[in-house]
Formats: C-alpha cells, sequence, structure tokens
C-alpha cells in the first residue's frame, strides 16, 4: 500500500490541529493554507518531531499509532525534512554536508546517485564552499540535495 495514512489530534494554545487525511506514497503532494494554520506543525508530528495522539503510516511502516503503543523516534524514520530555514552544518563544507546524508544509508541500498542530486539542484559548483558563504537559496538546495541523498521514502519540505 503506498500511501501516507495520518490521523492526529494535537490540542495547542491557540487552537486543536485535527487530521485525518491519506495521501499517495508516490508523486508530489502540497499541503497549503494561511500562516498559523497548522502545516509546519502536522510536518513535524508525520517527522516525529511533535507527539500528537493518533496514527502515522507511511507506505505500510507503522510509524505512530497510540492504540498500539507504537512510536517510531525519528531518526529511525525513512524520511527527509529540509525546514523552512535552511539547517546546515556550518562547521561543514557543502560537500562535506552532503556526504553527511550519505552516511545515514548503506552504500548498498542507494539508489539517488550523487552527480544525479548535484545536476538537479544545480549545486555542483558549490562544493568546496563554506555554508556561510551561501546565498538563502544555495542554502536550501544544499538541504533538499542532502535530503534527497538519503534516499527518504518521504521527503518533507517546509516552505523550502
Amino acid at each position: 500500500m503506498n500511501e501516507l495514512a495520518v490521523a492526529c489530534r494535537l490540542p495547542l494554545a491557540d487552537f486543536a490541529l485535527d487530521v485525518d487525511l491519506r495521501l499517495p506514497g508516490r508523486g508530489v503532494t502540497a499541503l497549503f493554507g494561511p500562516s498559523g494554520s497548522g502545516k509546519t506543525t502536522l510536518l513535524r508530528c508525520v517527522a516525529g518531531l511533535a507527539r500528537a495522539a493518533g496514527r502515522v503510516g507511511v507506505n505500510g511502516d507503522t510509524w505512530q499509532d497510540d492504540a498500539r503503543g507504537i512510536f517510531l523516534p525519528t531518526h529511525r524514520r525513512s524520511l527527509g525534512y529540509v525546514f523552512q530555514e535552511a539547517s546546515l552544518f556550518a562547521h561543514l563544507s557543502v560537500r562535506a554536508n552532503l556526504e553527511f546524508g550519505l552516511k545515514r544509508i548503506a552504500e548498498a541500498a542507494r539508489r539517488v546517485e550523487w552527480q544525479a542530486a548535484l545536476d538537479l539542484l544545480g549545486i555542483g559548483h558549490l562544493l568546496a564552499r563554506d555554508t556561510a558563504a551561501l546565498s538563502g537559496g544555495q542554502r536550501q538546495r544544499v538541504a533538499i540535495a542532502r535530503a534527497i541523498l538519503r534516499d527518504p521514502a518521504l521527503l518533507l519540505l517546509d516552505e523550502a
């Protein structure tokens, strides 16, 4: 079953996030709404960075199911998350930031080619740069490439 299934409820200070949705497990899905409507909170719940009461499943794998006492920690979920503010390691070069993503997946399991990710995002010429020397758009593209190189089952982009 290729789908993202989320059913969760999270009471917040100003409102309650109450979501029940099933999305295709392949392709691109966009979630949009006004500022403050819970989009980032929903992504954080799917990623396991925020805990909501409910259930999260991706392509047949259960990441959270409170009724069965299941909660897979973020680092064990096959996901890539690119935050609204690109979070690169400031002490690493662009190349080292990308290599960090590769270290998280066994070489035999890699399906995304290094050069393909560089070409897709047009960042090959940036490899030797310090991340502090990048523009905002370059930082986002490097963060996306790092997430793609990890070959996640789910790629979450928060206003990337």
